[in-house]
């Protein structure tokens, strides 16, 4: 008697549920329902990582600005907005170089009660755990020190192996002649002499002496016109 009894005080409570529900849906008007979404589209994901010396790295996300009327759910986590809360963290660990997606719903008791508003979607980069070590104190601008690098580094030898490679590469490299905007036409044919004199030497002798030898032959060719005249 008593199990009958349970079983019918059960049964009424669907049945007075059920039209609130169905109550709740029918005043899910277009704009009630866009008004929602909005909400949805406002609620924020931030990631955090989290390190440790000699312990795996891992990643927490927290939630804010979630508003009366909606629900967030991920996994078996549901999170409803409290009042006064303004970051809601969630109790799972994520990975990086991973994409998560968190759903977002009518809550219970609001108008499109269950209706999916909007599906949010978190891509968390990769930590590289070798941007931590001290030869990256020094060489910060090589790529492999970035702490997002998102390649994969196979192991610490692949690392040291690549950043020896970058040394070398650093070495080859010449320092510009930061006056070398500030210099003259004439100083840069100066220039151009001195780093080319073996070249530019005996030309200069060819010159010279070519030119030497135009002048004494003209002077020679006008001395002659002038005893030519006097006789």
């Amino acid at each position: 008697m008593k199990r009958k009894f349970l079983f019918l005080v059960a049964f009424l409570l669907l049945i007075i549920s059920i039209p609130k529900v169905n109550a709740a849906r029918d005043v899910c008007t277009k704009s009630y329902y866009s008004q929602m979404k909005s909400k949805a589209y406002q609620v924020s994901f931030n990631y955090d990582l989290h390190t440790s010396e000699n312990e795996p790295y891992y990643f927490t996300i927290s939630i804010t600005n979630i508003q009366p009327g909606i629900v967030v759910q991920y996994g078996n986590a549901t999170i409803k907005y409290e009042e006064g809360k303004q970051i809601y963290e969630l109790s799972y660990i994520f990975d990086g170089g991973t994409t998560y997606e968190f759903y977002i719903y009518a809550d219970e008791g609001y108008p499109c009660v269950g209706e999916h508003l909007y599906t949010k979607k978190i891509s968390i980069p990769k930590y590289n755990k070798y941007s931590e070590r001290d030869e990256c104190i020094e060489y910060e601008e090589f790529p492999l020190c970035n702490k997002w690098y998102q390649k994969d580094i196979n192991s610490l030898e692949d690392f040291l192996q690549a950043l020896e490679l970058y040394k070398k590469s650093l070495e080859k490299d010449e320092p510009e002649d930061l006056d070398k905007e500030d210099k003259s036409i004439f100083d840069k044919i100066i220039e151009f002499y001195k780093d080319h004199i073996i070249i530019t030497g005996p030309l200069t002798v060819l010159i010279i002496g070519g030119a030497g030898y135009y002048g004494f032959n003209k002077y020679q060719k006008r001395k002659k016109r002038a005893k030519i005249d006097i006789k």
